[in-house]
């Protein structure tokens, strides 16, 4: 089964794309997330007749990593492959090319398009910013940044996720070999391995531990989130 989400409302779209993944995943379901650049045909056709332990199926996560209309016509040339698959393929991708929704659109359980009905006035940010500000180790930057995303309409589990995929990248590249970008895209493994000179293995464990702690909290009724977010941004040193 392939679900689809794509369109320029991106907190709509990672509500959406939320709510599916925790449907999908109630039964134990085994999740893998697939890595920023390394979308390739051999790796589309391993994923597409992977099995699992004890023969489980598995859920394969793409999300946001397919900006390049060329992984998307990748993605898209293989989707058959893939709605054949015991696997699952959940893609959440807000620049998903519409002709390549009507090209897929046979092959994929659920398409969802979650666009802006009105123009949005708010002023164009970055959000990928603050994950460079986290990488910089610099709070100051960080805090200004993350003041600017709430206004822009960021939501905080945008925010939250951007923080985390940059901590993630630098545990990825603190692990590897020199001169392996770890599967990341060259370009971003090369700013990654510059941001995580700036931490310790244990200092980015931490981070990503505070990272998950708080989105969890939130979404058990505890402290909101964009609270638990500016304390995090706060409590850096």
């Amino acid at each position: 089964m392939i679900y689809l989400i794509y369109g320029n409302d991106r907190a709509k779209g990672l509500a959406k794309f939320q709510s599916i993944r925790e449907k999908l995943v109630k039964n134990g379901t085994q999740v893998e997330t697939i890595k920023e650049g390394s979308i390739s045909g051999a790796m589309l056709d391993e994923i597409g007749t992977a099995r699992g332990l004890f023969d489980k199926s598995t859920l394969f996560i793409f999300e946001s990593i397919l900006e390049k209309k060329t992984e998307q016509e990748l993605l898209a040339s293989y989707a058959e492959v893939l709605e054949k698959s015991a696997n699952s393929f959940l893609v959440f991708e807000p620049s998903f090319d519409k002709e390549l929704v009507k090209e897929v659109s046979k092959y994929v359980t659920e398409i969802i398009e979650c666009s802006a009905k009105k123009f949005d006035a708010r002023p164009a940010f970055n959000i990928f910013s603050l994950g460079d500000a986290l990488g910089k180790r610099n709070k100051k930057e960080l805090w200004v940044l993350f003041q600017q995303a709430v206004s822009a309409g960021a939501t905080p589990e945008e925010i939250a996720g951007t923080l985390f995929w940059s901590v993630k990248n630098m545990a990825l590249i603190k692990m590897a070999e020199p001169r392996d970008d770890a599967g990341l895209n060259p370009f971003v493994a090369k700013k990654t391995r510059t941001f995580a000179k700036n931490y310790s293995e244990k200092e980015i464990a931490d981070l990503s531990r505070n990272l998950m702690a708080l989105y969890h909290e939130a979404h058990r009724g505890g402290e909101p989130m964009n609270i638990a977010l500016e304390k995090f941004i706060l409590s850096l040193n």
